[in-house]
């Protein structure tokens, strides 16, 4: 639930403000993720200044409330877990507060808002929380798409676009290094971005560990049976799980707009076919691949390092999209051209809400 509202023309220059109020539950595991629930609610306040015909500033401050249950033991969540947990109550759920500052920029020569044939668009945004809040971490993003028309009635135009982004933690807590809370992860996937993959799927997948019947935990000063611990490694072993996820992101896309058979020229505007090439990866910046070689080869080696930006996946095929009254919706077929054995792929996806 989120109620928001925004005056584009708070002032006569065209300076906008807004704010909003919003209550979410979120259970990952229905989103194709490792399980765990995040109840969270907050406020925003927002304004942008308009500094020509082309570009845009914005910026806002906010109050944001997380509850974290539910959260299967997975190796890299324990990491989080170990440090922020109550040590008088350890299966307590987690709770943090914290306050936000954002800060954006908006350049856009597009030709229209909607199925645009010709310019360019790019956004640069960050988020941080503030020093003092309960986690103290970073989030920036960088996209851009480039429209280039190859005919004059703009029926066949090239589509370039791409998008980073990098997160991490700041500061520290009770001696610890401050850690990108695991539910800001970035994910990748679906009809909205890495086609003919499942959505959420590409990355860093979840992993366990365990000595006997008992889970073992990443923290050495922690409880459990550490990996690192005294003892036979030999008798750990490992499970791998679901996707959960990273904190760095980059993606491509090169499409060719064509116009659409047998359509009506009336609806050429309400209609989009396209062939394209996707590529990109997931990656986790702080994931200590050699730090787990401790464990015997068999088992490391259903372990994948997961902190390597060059662990790039690929598609092509063919998608349409449609403005119908109900609003925005994009059909894809798509076919991996680069994979890895644990990648989760699929030929049809669809999307309502969102298009390119």
């Amino acid at each position: 639930a989120n109620l928001s509202y925004t005056d584009p023309y708070f002032t006569k220059d065209g300076v906008s403000l807004g704010g909003s109020v919003y209550w979410n539950e979120f259970d990952a595991n229905e989103a194709n993720l490792e399980r765990y629930k995040n109840k969270s609610y907050g406020v925003a306040l927002n304004s942008g200044f308009p500094i020509n015909e082309s570009n845009r500033l914005n910026g806002g401050i906010g109050y944001r409330h997380n509850t974290i249950s539910e959260i299967s033991a997975y190796e890299q969540a324990l990491r989080f877990y170990n440090v922020y947990r109550e040590t008088d109550d350890p299966n307590s759920d987690l709770s943090f507060d914290n306050f936000e500052v954002n800060a954006g920029w908006y350049r856009s020569t597009l030709n229209r808002g909607t199925f645009p044939t010709d310019g360019s668009s790019q956004r640069l945004s960050g988020k941080m929380t503030v020093p003092g809040s309960d986690l103290q971490y970073f989030k920036t993003d960088f996209d851009t798409n480039f429209y280039f028309p190859l005919t004059p009635q703009h029926g066949f135009v090239l589509l370039a676009r791409a998008r980073l982004g990098y997160a991490n933690g700041y500061g520290q807590f009770n001696d610890n290094d401050q850690i990108l809370p695991f539910w800001e992860n970035y994910y990748s996937g679906g009809s909205s971005s890495l086609r003919g993959f499942k959505s959420n799927s590409v990355g860093p997948r979840s992993f366990y560990a365990y000595r006997g019947s008992e889970q073992c935990s990443p923290d050495v000063s922690g409880d459990g049976c550490s990996i690192a611990s005294p003892g036979d490694p030999n008798q750990v072993q490992v499970s791998t799980g679901r996707s959960i996820g990273g904190n760095a992101i980059a993606t491509a896309s090169v499409e060719m707009i064509v116009p659409t058979p047998f359509l009506d020229e009336a609806y050429t505007n309400s209609v989009r076919t396209s062939f394209f090439v996707d590529a990109g990866n997931v990656w986790d910046t702080e994931f200590d691949y050699d730090s787990y070689r401790i464990l015997p080869a068999d088992e490391f080696a259903k372990l994948e390092d997961y902190s390597d930006a060059e662990r790039i996946r690929a598609s092509w095929g063919m998608s349409v999209q449609w403005l119908s009254p109900m609003g925005p919706m994009v059909f894809s077929l798509a076919w991996p051209l680069k994979e890895y054995e644990d990648d989760e792929t699929e030929i049809f996806s669809f999307n309502i809400g969102k298009t390119f």
